[in-house]
This record gives C-alpha cells, sequence and structure tokens, in this order.
C-alpha cells in the first residue's frame, strides 16, 4: 500500500556529517535533548495557540464595550487569520536561511510584544492592525519549532518525542477557554491579551540552553557549529566529517532555494499530496469545531447548554488519547493510523449525511466520532509532513502546509455559512465534510509512503 517515489524523483542526499549528526542524537540520552527541549518548546507555543484563540473569547465583552457591529467582529477575527496565512508562508524561508533558532526566537518575541499591545489596544482599528501583524508571527512559530522539534528527535521514538511537544502546546487552546471563564469576568478582556506575552520571559531559557539544529548546521557546511551544538545537547565532543567535496559544498546553497523547490520533479508529488491532505483535513476539522455548537442548537434544537456539553466531548477525548496516538505512531506507522483515523470520520459523516439518527446520544457519538478522526489525522500530519522533506526546505514544506491549514479555517466559515441557508442544509454541510474525509482516506492510501522508523537522512 505504500506509494514510493516516482522514477524521476531524486531527492538530494544527506552529507556524511548530517548522517553521523543524526547517528549521535539517535544514541543521545540526555535530559536537555529527551525531555527538557520538547517540554521548554511545547509551553511557549502554548501561548501560541493561546494567542490564536483568545480574541474569540474577549469578543463578547469587548464587542459589547466598543459597540462593534457584527461586520466588524467578523474583520477582527479574519485578521489573525489572515496573518497566520501569511505568517506561515513566509517565516519557513527565513529559517531554511538564517537557522530555526533566530527566526523562532524573532517570532516569539512579536508574539509577546504584540500581545501585550492587544491588551493596550484603544479601539477596534488599532486591535485589527495589531492582530494582523501578530498573527505573521503565530502562524510562523509554528511550523518553525516544529521543524526544530523533529530534527532533533531520535529516529525510533520520533512520534513519541513530537507528541509531547505538539500535546503541551496544543492545550493553550484549552487552557485560553477555561482562563476566560475567570479571568474575563475578574480582570476584564485586556488581561487574557495580556497574558499572551508571558513566553517573553521564557524565552531567554530556551535560548540559553537551546542549540541551533544540528542538523540545519551540518547542512550549510557550518561542521564546527553543528559539533558544538551537540555538545550542548549533552553530547560528547565528536568529530564530524567536512564536506570537502564538491557534492556536499552544494549542499551549503540548499536554503538559498524558496517554495519553487517544493515543486521541483524530486518533491512535487509528495508536495501536492501534502497541500490536499492539509486542506482536505482542515476544512473538514475547522468545519466540525466551529459549526458543531451551532449545528446541535440550530438544526437538531438541543438547549444550549446541553449543545456546550456535547461540543466539548471530542476535545476532551482528543486530550485524552493524545498519548496513545503518541505510541501507535512508532508502533503501527504514520500511515495506517492515519488511514484507520481518517476512514472513521469518514463513515461517520457518512452516516451523519445519508442515515442521521434520530437518537441524541447516536447523533452525538457519530459528530464525536467525526471530530476525534480529522483532529488525530491533523495531529499525525504534522510530524509526517516534516519527515516528508529533507533538512534544506522542511521548514518551507512544513510553513506551506500549515499556510494551506490557515488558508482552510479562513474559508470554512464563509462555505459552510453559505450551505447553511439552502435546503436540506444539514445534509449537504455534512456531505461536504464526508466527501472530504473520504478524499483524504484515499489521498493516505494512495499517494503516501511509510516515514516512521527511518532515518530523516535516508527519507
Amino acid at each position: 500500500m505504500s506509494a514510493g517515489p516516482l522514477p524521476e524523483e531524486r531527492p538530494t542526499a544527506a552529507s556524511p556529517a548530517e548522517l553521523r549528526v543524526g547517528e549521535v542524537l539517535d544514541e543521545l540520552r540526555t535530559f536537555r535533548l529527551r525531555l527538557w527541549a520538547p517540554v521548554l518548546l511545547g509551553v511557549i507555543m502554548l501561548f501560541d495557540s493561546w494567542d490564536s484563540v483568545a480574541i474569540a473569547y474577549a469578543m463578547p465583552t469587548m464587542s459589547a464595550e466598543w459597540g462593534l457591529a457584527p461586520s466588524v467582529i467578523g474583520l477582527l477575527i479574519s485578521a489573525g487569520y489572515v496573518g497566520q496565512f501569511i505568517g506561515a508562508m513566509a517565516l519557513g524561508g527565513l529559517a531554511e536561511r538564517f537557522g530555526r533558532m533566530p527566526v523562532f526566537a524573532v517570532s516569539v518575541v512579536v508574539m509577546g510584544v504584540l500581545a501585550f499591545a492587544c491588551a493596550l489596544a484603544p479601539n477596534e482599528g488599532s486591535l485589527m492592525a495589531i492582530r494582523l501583524v501578530q498573527g505573521i508571527a503565530i502562524g510562523g512559530a509554528l511550523p518553525v519549532a516544529i521543524t526544530y522539534i523533529n530534527e532533533l528527535a531520535p529516529t525510533a521514538t520520533r512520534g513519541r518525542y513530537f507528541a509531547i511537544f505538539q500535546w503541551i502546546a496544543m492545550s493553550g487552546y484549552a487552557a485560553a477557554s477555561l482562563a476566560s471563564t475567570v479571568i474575563i469576568p475578574e480582570l476584564g478582556w485586556r488581561w487574557l491579551f495580556g497574558i499572551g506575552a508571558l513566553p517573553l520571559l521564557l524565552l531567554p531559557l530556551a535560548m540559553l540552553t537551546l542549540p541551533e539544529s544540528p542538523r540545519w548546521l551540518a547542512r550549510i557546511g557550518r561542521i564546527d557549529a553543528a559539533g558544538k551544538a551537540l555538545v550542548k545537547l549533552g553530547a560528547a565532543p565528536v568529530l564530524l566529517p567536512e564536506n570537502t567535496g564538491p557534492a556536499e559544498r552544494q549542499l551549503a546553497q540548499a536554503p538559498r532555494f524558496g517554495l519553487r523547490t517544493l515543486f521541483e520533479p524530486a518533491y512535487r508529488r509528495r508536495t501536492v499530496t501534502l497541500l490536499l491532505l492539509w486542506f482536505l483535513i482542515s476544512f473538514t476539522t475547522f468545519g466540525l469545531v466551529t459549526w458543531v455548537p451551532s449545528i446541535f442548537t440550530s438544526v437538531f434544537h438541543i438547549p444550549v447548554a446541553d449543545a456546550l456539553a456535547y461540543a466539548s466531548v471530542a476535545p476532551v477525548l482528543f486530550l485524552i488519547a493524545t498519548p496513545l496516538v503518541a505510541f501507535a505512531m512508532d508502533a503501527m506507522g504514520r500511515r495506517p493510523l492515519a488511514i484507520l483515523s481518517t476512514a472513521i470520520a469518514a463513515a461517520a459523516l457518512f452516516v451523519l449525511t445519508f442515515f442521521p439518527p434520530a437518537s441524541t446520544g447516536l447523533l452525538v457519538g457519530m459528530v464525536v466520532a467525526g471530530q476525534v478522526g480529522v483532529s488525530i489525522t491533523t495531529f499525525i500530519l504534522w510530524p509526517y509532513s516534516a519527515e516528508t522533506y529533507p533538512t534544506h526546505i522542511r521548514a518551507i514544506g512544513l510553513g506551506m502546509g500549515s499556510s494551506m491549514a490557515r488558508g482552510a479555517s479562513m474559508l470554512t466559515p464563509f462555505v459552510v455559512g453559505l450551505m447553511l441557508g439552502t435546503a436540506n442544509s444539514i445534509a449537504l454541510v455534512f456531505g461536504v465534510f464526508s466527501a472530504f474525509a473520504i478524499a483524504a482516506t484515499l489521498l493516505w492510501i494512495l499517494g503516501t509512503r511509510e516515514t516512521a522508523g527511518i532515518k530523516l537522512e535516508e527519507l
């Protein structure tokens, strides 16, 4: 079932220095590498998630205070997503040219400073402008951080290693939701934005204790710096092979390539497949998360309190299931788990389209199955995307995928809103979600190859 490279695909080979760096990282058992890096960066990126959704929970109080029209509310929310779309695409290229940690650090600084600026915004116009620029940092920081984490991860446990980081980072959504119920009534909506500046206190710790990605340093020919980075992670001093031959020297030029590299013959097929997966899965995920509470109340006439409780089941189940998914990614592989979870989501959404249950319990169960299925697939898609590309375009590839996801998040509210205004609207909505999930399942089966347990330099 695994789809291998097309005959014309000739991905750039890893240099001897890269291969040796990978071997050292696989053998290293230090606390700084195995736990400190994913936990610390995960905590910092928790506030990336926090900043991304804070406006949703601040909006009811803010709109009443400023007397905002619905159209202005929509623009305020969209401004952040537009910035995220730009940042996800742009900052990956900068990370290939200047390194993972410098771009990550600048993104976090901008994100934190502008979180504080959001708290002080005097009106909706200034807040919209701030959110747009902050969105660029929010959208760019995540794919760069995931690139870095993936390049440190040991081969045998890469799925679990990534899951430590991602589980902490994703908890920012739930943290903002729960904290808003206390912070806004007691302190006001501005404090919810201001707390997003806390990564400014953690960033110096990350810069002092974590080096630049040794894989990236080896890739561009900075052999001495790569060796020092390994030592900073706890390795004994190691002699890395120099990039002395013509082919190895040419590798140092790779970071100067841009988005066009993703569509060269060596990478075109995998890029198109990944972009389609990101769009299909993200559209379905954001559609369900955004519209399920409203669908429960307006279409199925479930009381608001019950609808909100039902809508919270899927996120909670997903967070509980994440550790199991992490182990399964390494034990089963990325593709089997992704195919299974996407197929379950497709089946549940298919039932909702053509055979909607009369029982509220069965209805909610089908919706939860669809949500959890696509959420697990999204979780797997992050490390899989990072493993699909070599070091010199990994951040660009992740940025493109993330940008496609942000684009889907901007499109979903508009498209679903239009569909809900048509006859037999709920069947149409679930039908589109089902079709997208089926298409994603087929893409996983026919267009991907397994990456679990394979060294990054060999993929």
